[in-house]
């Protein structure tokens, strides 16, 4: 095959998932650097890009985002990296449902409402309820605190030292061990766990820190991209672009090159070439986006020493990461006239968490699962023009794998069959809760955990990256998710380096950014997102030349 060759960027990163769009928007705004993005995918954003059907659009990865309050730090940064191109619409003030057999719960932007509601409801548990929500804050600083002295400097790790002797919280106490030994009812035990699938991790095998980070990141609701995720890689291409770099789509990377043991660039195959020509660019630095198990088990040449390949090899065959199938719905009405606001549905059949894990497979070929979540795209957006809705359903990986040699697009009648069935069982278990629902569907379309695989080769087409078990943060296991990796040149950004989700995987991005060698620091990003903040508020014109001035 033809192999063409480029070396002047200062920068390159692999994948464009939000880890690498905050790191590729931040270093080039505050550092001048010349940017490449390379995507396997034909549309750049991972997980947080869009798609359409006949006009409907959907977004297959963000459903909403917590803590983008206007004058929050977060939203600032938000506002810094995408260079305030992108607007937040804030969802209703009843934002989640919760509902099980006999019991619905409807969960508001305050916390104060909520943690009043929980005990109108279970009032023998009021004490156990307000220690609850202290311990969630507590929670949320020991997971990012862990990850800051994983891959700070000697003060980050003095600092999260100190700091576990407030907090108090180890990351091995499980979501399940911190319930069971602060509360006695059942029902109430599943309650406070039901956006577990927010994070992929049953309760039985979650950090809590981890399960308190999602749960306070929502407490104040959440919101929305007005014209849908896509926005986002969008707003970061043309930062990107303005500073002399690059994104690049149908890249898939082959190799990692290194010379004398130092990365020093990426061989790509271009799967839009004829011939799929491979392509190599060099830089100084490499960071990936693509998670640990493909950087460190496909990227890097198996010839170079790996100390820990064999264990986290090991850990990815053993631990099935999480995986879903979602049913993508258009509307020929308007869903409001069933009730619907925008709300996030959370349907459970059960209150055991642990059995909605464990049958995640056996209801694709009889029966129904044990939950499903139903969002609403269209009324969460302003700027949408059609109406509408996704399911997301737990499904394991077996039950599609003799699919996984087919091409996309191209599997056979008996694999047509099985998502028919997952959109017959989907819209039925809906429209159990809400009667007419069905009434309304114009458009289906289903996605598998192959899908997933085929545009993101995260393994078995997990959702989130490494499963964030407990046993991912055991000591032997630390330096799978360490920014800094063996090779000099070569570091990691995204999820893995800190948890799932946009802020997760942004707040990842910005340790990455503070541990290159001419980075920024956290407070630099977040000084100089509060003082382009203040300068737009000033003169409503941004200008690209803010952020650099102000960094």
């Amino acid at each position: 095959m033809k192999s063409t060759t480029q070396q002047d960027y200062d920068l390159i990163l692999i994948g464009s998932g939000i880890g690498a769009l905050t790191v590729a928007s931040l270093m080039a705004q505050l550092r001048g650097k010349r940017v490449l993005i390379l995507e396997r995918h034909f549309i750049a954003g991972g997980f947080t890009h869009s798609f359409q059907r006949k006009g409907f659009h959907w977004d297959p990865g963000l459903h909403y985002v917590g803590q983008m309050r206007p004058g929050s730090s977060t939203r600032h940064l938000f506002d810094l990296v995408t260079h305030q191109q992108v607007q937040w619409q804030k969802m209703p003030n009843l934002f989640e449902k919760f509902v099980y057999p006999g019991l619905t719960f409807d969960l508001y932007d305050d916390p104060q409402q909520y943690q009043a509601d929980l005990i109108e409801r279970f009032s023998a548990e009021a004490p156990a309820i307000r220690q609850y929500f202290k311990d969630l804050k507590k929670g949320s600083a020991a997971l990012f605190l862990d990850a800051a002295k994983q891959n700070g400097s000697f003060l980050s790790k003095l600092v999260g030292q100190v700091a576990k002797l407030w907090h108090g919280i180890d990351l091995s106490l499980t979501t399940q061990e911190y319930l069971d030994q602060h509360f006695q009812d059942p029902k109430l035990k599943a309650l406070l766990a039901s956006q577990w699938l927010d994070y992929g991790v049953s309760p039985a095998a979650s950090p809590f820190a981890l399960h308190a980070t999602i749960a306070t990141h929502y407490l104040n609701g959440g919101y929305y991209p007005v014209g849908g995720a896509g926005t986002i890689a969008q707003a970061v291409q043309q930062v990107v672009e303005d500073h002399n770099g690059n994104v690049l789509v149908n890249r898939e990377v082959d190799e990692i090159l290194l010379d004398e043991g130092q990365a020093v660039g990426v061989r790509v195959r271009n799967l839009k070439a004829r011939d799929q020509a491979f392509e190599e660019y060099y830089a100084p630095v490499i960071i990936s986006n693509a998670g640990a198990y493909n950087t460190y088990l496909k990227f890097i040449p198996a010839h170079y020493p790996i100390p820990f390949r064999n264990s986290l090899k090991q850990f990815v065959e053993k631990q099935s990461p999480a995986t879903n199938v979602a049913l993508y719905i258009g509307f020929s009405e308007d869903p409001r006239q069933l009730g619907f606001q925008g709300e996030n549905h959370w349907i459970y059949t059960t209150f055991d968490h642990q059995a909605v894990e464990c049958e995640k497979g056996k209801w694709l070929q009889s029966g129904q699962p044990l939950q499903a979540y139903l969002s609403f795209p269209s009324l969460k957006d302003p700027k949408a023009t059609k109406h509408t809705a996704e399911i997301i359903a737990l499904a394991d990986y077996d039950s599609f794998a003799s699919w996984r040699d087919q091409g996309w697009l191209h599997r056979d009648e008996q694999y047509q069959a099985l998502k028919d069935r997952i959109q017959s069982v989907l819209l039925d278990l809906v429209e159990q809760h809400y009667p007419g629902f069905t009434d309304l569907v114009d458009y289906c379309e289903v996605s598998t955990p192959l899908t997933n695989e085929h545009f993101t080769d995260h393994p078995k087409g997990g959702m989130y990256g490494l499963p964030m078990l407990v046993d991912r943060f055991a000591p032997q296991n630390r330096a799978w998710t360490k920014i800094q990796t063996p090779i000099p040149g070569l570091y990691m950004t995204g999820s893995d380096v800190y948890m799932l989700g946009i802020v997760g995987s942004m707040m990842g991005a910005l340790l990455t950014a503070s541990q290159l060698s001419d980075g920024i620091s956290i407070l630099q990003a977040f000084m100089a997102a509060a003082k382009v903040k203040a300068v737009e508020s000033n003169t409503d014109k941004p200008t690209m030349a803010k952020a650099s001035a102000l960094s």
